[in-house]
């Protein structure tokens, strides 16, 4: 089951992937202390959550478990595909990654600064903190697991950043449905 673990955390980090991708589109500089700031809060607060569901899932019945584990990650899927489809949210804020990444990059528009960064770490940790409530850890060190968590996310945003100034004159905006499809099937997974 480790490798499901393994998945769940890659997939979580796409939304840190697709906030560079985002960045690295606009040419905005964003230093190595702003993508640590970022990888290592989105890193700390899945690690968190997924010990915290290690607590709950001791109190749930096995069957119960299932099913909310299966509803969250299915939910975040859905979320996931409403964030790739830009007709969906055309026209009004919405609460995609975009537009939460400009938002919140909103004092030097160039630059990605610390502070910025660490609310934009937090911004992205929502769907970690709901996943990895209803998944727990499989009972992995957690040193161990807050690096690889913050490793994950701190290679997405650099391929992200990277990914984006490659494609900044191609268009290519988004490719978090990839992710919304890995979490769907992991959310049907569940279920077995």
């Amino acid at each position: 089951m480790f490798y499901l673990l393994l998945i769940l955390i890659i997939v979580l980090s796409m939304d840190a992937f697709t906030a560079g991708l985002s960045y690295g589109m606009d040419d905005v500089r964003v230093p190595f202390s702003s993508v640590l700031t970022v990888a290592f809060l989105s890193g700390c607060m899945l690690t968190l959550s997924l010990y915290a569901g290690d607590f709950l899932l001791l109190f749930l019945p096995a069957g119960l478990t299932k099913i909310v584990s299966f509803t969250v990650l299915f939910l975040l899927s859905l979320y996931k595909l409403y964030d790739t489809i830009p007709w969906l949210h055309k026209g009004n804020s919405g609460l995609t990654t975009d537009k939460i990444s400009q938002k919140i990059n909103y004092a030097s528009p160039s630059i990605l600064s610390k502070k910025e960064a660490a609310l934009l770490g937090m911004a992205l940790s929502v769907d970690n903190i709901s996943a990895g409530l209803c998944t727990g850890t499989l009972n992995i060190n957690p040193c161990l697991l807050l690096l690889i968590t913050t490793l994950i996310h701190l290679l997405s945003i650099r391929l992200g950043l990277f990914t984006g100034k490659l494609l900044s004159q191609k268009g290519l905006r988004s490719f978090s449905w990839l992710g919304a499809a890995i979490l769907m099937l992991l959310a049907f997974c569940r279920l077995l």
